[in-house]
């Protein structure tokens, strides 16, 4: 059984974003796999006014001194957590690969992810391509814009195609001669 390296008490298996993860029933804080905690930072399944909500309740504050890893017992290391307006850290096992993130931090994470110009953008090419797939007068019509658009170079064909013509032609005989 794994206890939480903040308060020392058994960690309870939660289901949180459709990923599984250790939740404190003390604390509220959370023990999950780096690349489960990336995947789930970036999921948009709960509102934002449930993760505020999330944030409000659990957040208590950054844990200052050095956690011990509730898998291997390894000091973990502190790395930023950014979110902005406020200085948190996430307490990553290298080891193990863990992270813990104390009460409220997980959703201070997604609703900073949410803020980014990347991810508003993302979520609007999601519902313009739900808009043009639930109208198929209007996504037949763009697939016939889309067909008759020119073939546009590839910058990177001319590039390479340039380039092994420099050394052929260009470079190769200029050392023969020399």
């Amino acid at each position: 059984m794994r206890h939480c390296p903040v308060c020392n008490v058994p960690l309870e298996p939660v289901i949180y974003e459709t990923h599984r993860l250790w939740h404190c029933p003390q604390c509220r804080g959370d023990l999950v796999d780096l690349s489960r905690y990336k995947a789930i930072r970036r999921l948009p399944q709960k509102s934002l006014a449930e993760l505020e909500a999330e944030a409000r309740e659990g957040f208590a504050g950054d844990t200052a001194e050095s956690l011990r890893c509730p898998r291997c017992h390894a000091s973990m290391s502190k790395r930023p957590l950014s979110v902005p307006g406020f200085s948190l850290n996430l307490d990553v096992c290298e080891g193990c690969s863990l992270v813990w993130l104390d009460g409220g931090e997980l959703a201070m994470a997604q609703l900073a992810h949410q803020a980014t110009p990347g991810f508003r953008d993302t979520q609007e090419m999601k519902r313009r391509a739900e808009a043009l797939s639930a109208d198929p007068e209007r996504k037949a019509a763009f697939d016939e814009a889309v067909a008759r658009l020119p073939d546009a170079p590839n910058p990177f064909k001319e590039a390479f195609r340039e380039a092994l013509w420099d050394a052929l032609f260009s470079r190769y005989p200029y050392r023969i001669l020399r």
